[in-house]
């Protein structure tokens, strides 16, 4: 009991520790360590393996897709074999693994559009579990006369890719001229949304996240072109209607 307490084993167990982890991660590289059965040591490795796998195939569904079953178990190897992670928590594996696509598979020849497709795949759960409250609803006759805020409860990205379109069959070489703008949202049934916008739309969320009279912020955007035009303000003002009834942008 002294030794334990005074941690004279300390030394030897960490380099099990380390043995055992090493092996767990990439068990072709690394030998079982001494004095483990390789039964029970295949029974750890497989489990630590089929969970990460797991989890990233439910939440990067299309990568895993287009990569197909073989490059995929590959980039997943990879990820388990290099990557540190720096949260212990089990929840933040794709984040996880998001980072260590950015960061540690620079000369992998991976497709030139990965990183942007995990990130678009991951951003639904990152609002998920956002915290933030939607306040009370209130009724929007004018929404060009309001004065509006957007959701706390909202995430908008520009990718130089259009990362709702790939798939298997579609995998282009080149992204196209105009980037794609894609706006994530919880609504007040905790709902996670998905939508592809325009750029006005995507700048005109961004542009209330400090509130702001809805008419002056789409002036701030459309200095070239005259408001007073009454077809233009009925479509701003359709546009701000559905924004409001997606609990995207709120009325204060």
């Amino acid at each position: 009991m002294a030794d334990v307490i005074e941690g004279r084993n300390l030394p030897t167990f960490q380099a099990l520790q380390l043995d055992f982890t090493a092996h767990v991660r990439n068990p072709l590289q690394n030998p079982i360590p001494a004095d483990i059965e390789p039964r029970r040591m295949a029974i750890y490795t497989r489990l630590i393996y089929n969970n990460i796998e797991s989890f990233c195939s439910t939440r990067f569904e299309t990568t895993k897709k287009i990569l197909g079953t073989k490059a995929w178990h590959e980039l997943i190897r990879d990820f388990v074999h290099r990557h540190q992670s720096k949260s212990p928590y089990f929840a933040q594996i794709s984040e996880e693994f998001i980072a260590f696509v950015a960061t540690e598979r620079s000369d992998s020849g991976d497709a030139p559009f990965l990183l942007e497709l995990c990130h678009y795949e991951w951003l639904p759960l990152y609002l998920d579990r956002m915290v933030g409250e939607i306040p009370p609803y209130r009724v929007c006759d004018e929404p060009l006369k309001a004065t509006l805020k957007t959701s706390d409860l909202v995430q908008v990205r520009r990718y130089e890719w259009p990362v709702h379109k790939l798939a298997p069959d579609y995998q282009p070489d080149e992204p196209p001229e105009r980037p794609t703008w894609v706006m994530v949202f919880r609504n007040r049934a905790d709902k996670v949304n998905r939508k592809v916008v325009d750029a006005f739309t995507a700048n005109l969320v961004e542009l209330l996240r400090t509130p702001m009279q809805a008419e002056a912020a789409a002036a701030k955007l459309l200095s070239d072109q005259d408001l007073s035009d009454s077809a233009r303000r009925e479509r701003l003002s359709v546009r701000l209607d559905d924004l409001i009834e997606l609990d995207v942008l709120i009325a204060t």
